[in-house]
């Protein structure tokens, strides 16, 4: 019996409660590879693919296509040679007999979630495994996303090192008085929440806008930052923001009008679930948040906003990495012949805008051999 292993369904992110099995990629029978792909998962924020966690056979299918589970519930069972079919049978009906779901839990389970005071305005942060030791990563999500859009990254870095995201000024539930709504406000915000939190030494991950907020304060952090990591970074040498996909983002009221909006974030079009449109929609309602969105817009599409990208890049004296893909919709791909040789490019392109949930076992390799270097 020690050589069987249980699939258990995972627990993607902070607010996750169960999961919907979608559709199996391989067949009971299959010799399975670790990180081999098993079975796509929807879940409330994404559909996204569960990994095999070591090698073996798969013995049993025991969740069908379609069927909702409790996070931690039996889906499958991998097994060795040495276990006999009444071995894994027997494994199973005990699993389920004994299986208790956890006890439904506030949104952001798992996630402590704090406010912290920068200037006088609020700014909401998630931490995890924050009694771990090393040098802690800090996540900063892209334009219309709040601290959830790293959900996937967060439970991956959090069982090494702490782990921390947090909510850009004008987004979410952090304050929505922004006034220039440029990278040195944001960045700003950033920075102090950073200070806050008493952070000394890190790695920083920036998505979109975030990553452009985060490249913009790498020469204020010199002795403090680790690494930089940028995933589909606004602004980059010979890239293209897609004004149309902003001013459609802030002027969708219901979710069916955001919907061909947000589509355009996946390479995957099917990513995009009812669950995902309607969280979006009720944060673009919050009090505030159209006008601190448009404002940050503005200076997004305007003359100059990112002008220094290329100065600020060749000034890096950190390990850099900058993720990209030709599928990107939002902020193109951008030209690797511009982008300074200290900056290491890496192309996922079966991703979108959003390789981070639609890729996130490589996006995690990619940011975790940058921040060994």
């Amino acid at each position: 019996m020690s050589s069987i292993t249980p699939l258990k369904m995972p627990k993607w992110g902070l607010s996750m409660d169960e999961g919907k099995i979608v559709e199996w990629w391989v067949k009971e029978g299959d010799a399975i590879s670790e990180g081999a792909d098993l079975v796509d998962i929807e879940t409330s924020k994404i559909t996204n693919v569960f990994e095999a966690p070591e090698p073996g056979t798969l013995r049993r299918i025991v969740a069908q296509p379609g069927e909702t589970l409790p996070v931690g519930a039996l889906i499958g069972v991998l097994a060795g040679d040495g276990a006999s079919d009444g071995d894994v049978d027997a494994f199973v009906e005990d699993f389920n007999a004994n299986f208790v779901p956890e006890e439904a839990s506030d949104e952001q389970a798992g996630a402590a979630i704090e406010v912290v005071e920068v200037a006088g305005k609020p700014i909401r942060v998630a931490s995890l495994a924050t009694e771990m030791d090393g040098d802690p990563v800090v996540f900063v999500h892209g334009f219309g996303g709040d601290l959830n859009n790293w959900l996937l990254l967060m439970d991956k870095f959090a069982g090494e090192r702490p782990v921390y995201s947090i909510e850009l000024l004008g987004h979410g539930q952090s304050d929505k008085s922004v006034e220039s709504g440029d990278l040195a406000e944001l960045g700003a915000g950033v920075l102090g929440a950073i200070d806050a939190l008493k952070l000394n030494t890190f790695h920083l991950a920036g998505h979109s806008l975030g990553g452009a907020v985060v490249l913009s304060l790498a020469s204020r952090l010199e002795g403090r930052l680790a690494s930089l990591n940028l995933v589909c970074p606004a602004g980059m040498p010979g890239g293209a923001l897609n004004a149309d996909y902003l001013n459609g983002f802030i002027e969708a009221r219901r979710a069916r009008d955001l919907r061909p909006w947000a589509e355009l974030l996946f390479a995957d079009a099917k990513l995009v679930t009812k669950d995902l449109l309607e969280e979006l929609v009720r944060a673009k309602r919050l009090d505030g948040a159209k006008e601190a969105l448009t404002k940050i817009k503005d200076r997004m599409t305007g003359s100059g906003a990112f002008e220094s990208t290329g100065t600020a890049l060749a000034a890096l004296t950190v390990p850099t990495v900058v993720i990209a893909s030709h599928q990107d919709k939002i902020v193109g791909a951008p030209d690797e012949l511009q982008i300074p040789q200290n900056a290491k490019v890496v192309w996922i392109d079966e991703a979108g805008h959003m390789p981070h949930l639609e890729t996130a076992g490589k996006v995690f390799e990619t940011l975790h051999s940058n921040m060994a270097s």
